[in-house]
């Protein structure tokens, strides 16, 4: 009987590497499709990711041609207003002109009339 076992000890041992073999093949397989399956999710992500920062992108765009646009009427704004000070400082300038001829000329109609006055009251002045 010992004969027995011991020729039938190499079919065993043959059959259980054989099965551990296997079984490595098998939880190497498990283990590359888990990894493929964990690549597949991340791609997923990935292309999430890349969706999401695509409409933040063109939403930017939008955002950003509207302050160009904001900026060009600024600046035309800005231009017009300059336009204007420059107006309204010759305009200042040529009132504050004619104010001053205004009091000058009412200073001498004021003058002459004080002058005719004096000269009425003394040369009527009885003696």
């Amino acid at each position: 009987m010992i004969d027995r076992r011991q020729a039938n000890e190499p079919i065993y041992y043959g059959a259980d590497q054989l099965q551990k073999t296997d079984e490595n093949q098998l939880r190497s397989l498990d283990e590359r499709h888990d990894d493929l399956r964990q690549l597949e999710d991340n791609i997923v992500q990935l292309h999430e990711i890349h969706r999401d920062f695509s409409e933040l992108v063109s939403g930017q765009n939008q955002l950003i041609d509207n302050i160009e646009a904001d900026v060009v009427k600024t600046e035309t704004h800005v231009m017009v207003g300059a336009s204007n000070i420059a107006k309204t400082v010759q305009l200042q300038s040529a009132i504050r002109r004619k104010k001053i001829l205004c009091c000058s000329i009412v200073l001498i109609i004021v003058a002459i009339g004080i002058t005719i006055g004096l000269i009425i009251y003394f040369v009527k002045k009885p003696k």
